[in-house]
Order: structure tokens, then sequence, then C-alpha cells
């Protein structure tokens, strides 16, 4: 009996057959078992349906890249929704290929050329159901992920604004030695951990498709800088930060941004710099761009990472053993520094090496170009 023939014939003996695995792989959750069986049935009809019509070497190749028809478009939510996670719903196709194969063969079915072709189209019809299946279902628990760690960081703004404006009054209206070095503490770790918020605020923005959002006005730079280096010299009372600004650094630019990305900058140079020497920042107006220049001396940038340094996770080296690299962090200061450069419309790069140290150059054009 040809394939597509024995999967119509015996659907409710082979759904049954599937379902007694599904059972076994998911023993600590109750499903809805009649929505399991509808989803596998139907997803079978459309295979074996499918095996019964003509099929060019143009569609083959189209199937093969998971395109054209599949039952599986709204698999993947009904999965998402019954708590499935990647690994089930990969091994719920899995088991219901091995089933079909099993029992067909099991019939003791001629096995002639017609006989490969159908079983070459079913395994084709499988791997495209599978793989819309897994790909929608994947990008739906990416979402929900994604939105989730929005909300998170969002909520946690007001309890930690709470805890930085109490330790803020408490530093004005005096305390002792040893108070003041607690308060200091508190505010150094609160103002961190802001950052970080706003960072992965900024992080979800991109994840979930959003434009990361800037507002531009025509502003002086040199305020901004000079509050950000102001900022973390005090964060950093160890270290020495330099700042060299030209006199006039008007332009149309995003304050707030443009100070996340001179903090993240000076951040990082603060994390991986050499703590005995000064990072400096030069700003300068070059041909109607504003530029920033930041320097650190220390250990420098691995070549192999450089490429990669602006990536949400830098590349490292297959090879590198070494338990943590000091490259090999999870970047997403970087990263949203490299987002608020292109939000407006600018340039960014990176030189590092032993002999020159660490310098980052920032170029954004000074006003919005207009359009038409």
């Amino acid at each position: 009996m040809r394939l597509s023939k024995f999967i119509m014939t015996n659907l409710e003996g082979i759904v049954t057959e599937w379902e007694s695995f599904a059972s076994t792989v998911l023993p600590e959750k109750q499903f809805d078992r009649d929505t399991l069986r509808d989803d596998a049935a139907q997803i079978l009809s459309t295979i074996a349906r499918d095996m019964e019509t003509p099929q060019t070497a143009s569609q083959q190749t189209k199937k093969s890249q998971g395109l054209g028809p599949t039952s599986a478009e709204t698999h993947r939510l009904v999965r998402l929704g019954q708590g499935f996670n990647q690994v089930q719903v990969i091994s719920e196709f899995r088991a219901l290929r091995a089933t079909v194969i099993r029992l067909w063969l099991n019939s003791a079915p001629e096995t002639d050329d017609a006989a490969t072709l159908q079983l070459i189209r079913f395994n084709e019809g499988i791997d495209q159901a599978l793989s819309k299946s897994a790909e929608g279902f994947i990008e739906k628990i990416e979402e929900s992920t994604d939105f989730a760690i929005a909300v998170l960081a969002h909520d946690l703004r007001n309890p930690l604004n709470a805890i930085l404006s109490a330790a803020q009054l408490l530093q004005i209206t005096g305390a002792n030695d040893t108070d003041t070095k607690i308060i200091s503490k508190m505010i150094h770790s609160g103002t961190q951990m802001s950052k970080l918020i706003d960072n992965l605020l900024d992080f979800t923005r991109t994840r979930l498709g959003q434009a990361l959002p800037v507002n531009r006005l025509e502003i002086d730079i040199g305020p901004v800088c000079q509050r950000v280096v102001a900022e973390l010299a005090t964060a950093y009372p160890d270290r020495t930060i330099e700042l060299s600004c030209s006199e006039y650094l008007r332009g149309s630019f995003d304050g707030t941004r443009i100070g996340e990305m001179l903090s993240n900058l000076i951040a990082n140079a603060i994390q991986h710099g050499d703590p005995a020497t000064p990072i400096t920042v030069t700003v300068s107006l070059e041909a109607d761009h504003m530029v920033f220049r930041l320097h650190n001396e220390g250990t420098p940038i691995p070549e192999v990472a450089l490429p990669t340094i602006f990536d949400l996770i830098p590349l490292r080296r297959k090879e590198d053993k070494k338990p943590q690299s000091e490259f090999g962090h999870l970047g997403i200061g970087l990263f949203i520094v490299k987002k608020i450069v292109e939000a407006h419309s600018g340039m960014i790069s990176v030189s590092s090496t032993a002999a020159a140290g660490t310098t980052f150059v920032v170029s954004l054009p000074c006003h919005e170009s207009k359009v038409g």
C-alpha cells in the first residue's frame, strides 16, 4: 500500500500509537489529549494529501528551505499555550515520523521506486512542518521572555529610585564618617543598578523590534559630557578621567542618549583599562560632525574580538580554554552604545594594541539629514 494511502486509512491507529508516546514524554503535566490527537491527525492528513500531488524540482527545493504551505502554522501557538518546551515540540515530530514509518514497514509494503519516492515526500513534509512549528515556537518564547524582562526592568525602577532618594537625603542631612561611607556605597551601587536597568530596557526594545527612541534637540554637548564625567569620577574616586572639550559643541542630539553612550564607554574603560593610568575623553567638532574619542591604556582587546565587540556576545576563540576571557563578557553596554550611534546616523570604531592602548571613536552628524 502506498504510504500516503496507508496514513489516511490507518490515521486513527497511528494517532493512538503516537499518543502513547506523548504520555511518556509529558508525565508531569495534564494536557488536552483531544487537542493533541487532532493536531497530529491534521498534520499527517495534510502531508498525506501533499504526497499525492505532483511536485516539481523547484517545489521540492522550496520545501527543503521551509517554504510553501504547511499544516503547522497554528501548531506552535497551541503547544505554547499547553506548556510545551522546545525539546518536547521537536520530540513530538520525531515520534510522529517514527510511528508512521514503523507501522507502515510492519504492513509489508512493496518497496519499489514509487514507495521510496513517497517515503522521501513524507520526510520532506515532516521536516517542513517541524521547521515551521519549531521556528515560530522559539520566536514566541523569545518574544515572551523579552517582554517579561522589559516589564521586570521597568518595575524595578520605582523601588530603586526610592532607595537612591533615601540614601541621597541621608547624605545631605549629614552623618558620621562610617555612615557616610556606607551611604556613598549605597548611592554608587544604586547608580550602577540604574544604568544596568536602562541598558536592559533599551536592549529589550531592540529585541522586540522597536527602534531605539531618540529626541533630537539643538543643544550644547559640553555640559552633557561634563556631567557624565563628574558622576563617574564621584562613583570611582580612585580612577582618573580627563575630559577635553572644544568651546563650541552645539548640534542636534538627544542629550540623554549621548550621556548614556558616553557613560557606557567610560564604564567599559574603567572595567578593562589600567587603573594606574588616566582615561581620556576628547570631544571636538570636525566637518559638521561631533567626534568623541575615548582612550585608555591596559590589556588590549584581542584582535579576534574586535569585529564583534559591539555585538551582544563578543566572539571568543574556540580554542580559548580559560574559564572566562577578560573580554568574553555579556556586552550589553557596548551593544547599546552602537544602537545609540546608529539612531543618530553616526559611526563608531575601535582600535586596540598593547603599544597604543584602546581608543573608541564615535562620529555623529550634527544635524539630521533631510530626505526629499
